[in-house]
């Protein structure tokens, strides 16, 4: 008994010895700088390249995705897992993806290791560096690669939105939604107008209008002075004789307004708005909830002259400077506006 013991022990200690070693050289690839090499993706075959693959040695990968082509990338996604041995493998599949400010969004476990590692000088330098490799040809694989990215990237930023107005529905008029046309300045409504009577809550004029999520107001008209009849007027007729609405009328059009920047690409825009609330001004941290504004009829023909018919919240939702809605059909809008604002569940 005593013999079998010792060998025990013995053998014990040996794959302890053998562990330690292994793990150690884990951690010693992490600190090292494996060979790096990268292979270009064009996926809508533009002529610009929108993801990169780079492989660091033969056990991560680390994709790149910059989804305008504009040479700031969106999204680093990290392919690596260490199992509970410190082996390090890739996962088949993107297990984290980072948009920038050193934030990390997990699909399952990050470990730990791997944060570190890409976050290393070398590492940060080569994400910051225009990538060099070959542009291959993109197969099925990729290309489902990509619209998983780009899905997953979307319902990510566009997650955690409620309704601009509390306890309220999608307008129940098509003329009320985005795409709706607007003869009478020769425009496409671009937004959803939360009228009286038409969003299963009252918005009369001073209603409160709520933040539908975090973020960071880049614009808040404090000092807005409504438009005479004659610039109303004025502007009409410029619109009118465009053929379409320049943006600078329909912004007057817009009237008082506050804007929240979601990041990622997102804003949020109210207009018409008959005041602000105290303490939304430009760089002020908002959270989903908040009171920022009151319902009104500014830029309105009716606000030009002192009344205040018509008075409703205009909200659009801009998604990478592209009104939510844009091109698409009123089935359409509704269902994915009802996903978005959580009206479903």
């Amino acid at each position: 008994m005593k013999r079998f013991a010792t060998i025990l022990f013995g053998l014990l200690l040996l794959l302890g010895l053998s562990l330690a070693l292994y793990l150690g050289g884990a951690e010693e690839w992490f600190r090292s700088e494996p060979p790096v090499t990268a292979t270009l993706y064009d996926i809508d075959a533009d002529g610009e390249v929108e993801l990169v693959r780079w492989n660091l040695g033969d056990s991560m990968v680390l994709w790149r995705w910059d989804r305008d082509a504009d040479g700031q990338h969106e999204l680093v996604a990290y392919d690596a897992l260490v199992g509970g041995d410190g082996i390090l493998s890739p996962a088949g599949r993107i297990t984290a993806w980072d948009w920038g400010a050193n934030s990390v969004i997990d699909d399952g476990e990050v470990p730990a290791q791997v944060e570190a590692f890409v976050q290393q000088e070398s590492i940060a330098a080569l994400l910051a560096a225009p990538p060099q490799g070959e542009v291959a040809l993109v197969g099925a694989d990729i290309q489902k690669l990509a619209a998983d990215i780009a899905t997953g990237y979307d319902e990510w930023r566009l997650s955690g939105f409620r309704m601009p107005i509390v306890g309220s529905k999608l307008p129940d008029l098509r003329t009320l939604l985005p795409g709706a046309p607007r003869a009478y300045r020769n425009g496409v409504h671009q937004g959803f107008d939360f009228m009286p009577g038409h969003v299963g809550v009252p918005t009369g004029y001073s209603a409160p209008a709520v933040a539908a999520k975090g973020g960071v107001i880049m614009r808040a008209d404090i000092d807005y002075t409504e438009m005479s009849p004659a610039e109303y007027q004025a502007a009409i007729a410029t619109a009118q004789g465009s053929g379409s609405t320049p943006s600078e009328v329909l912004d007057q059009l817009r009237g008082r307004q506050v804007w929240i920047d979601h990041g990622a690409g997102v804003i949020s825009r109210y207009a018409h708005l008959s005041g602000i609330a105290a303490g939304i001004v430009a760089g002020h941290r908002v959270a989903a909830g908040d009171i920022i504004g009151f319902v009104g009829n500014s830029g309105t023909e009716s606000a030009t002259q002192g009344g205040r018919n018509g008075a409703h919240l205009h909200y659009e939702l801009r998604i990478d400077d592209r009104y939510l809605g844009e091109g698409m059909a009123t089935d359409d809008i509704r269902e994915l506006a009802t996903r978005i604002f959580g009206l479903g569940e």
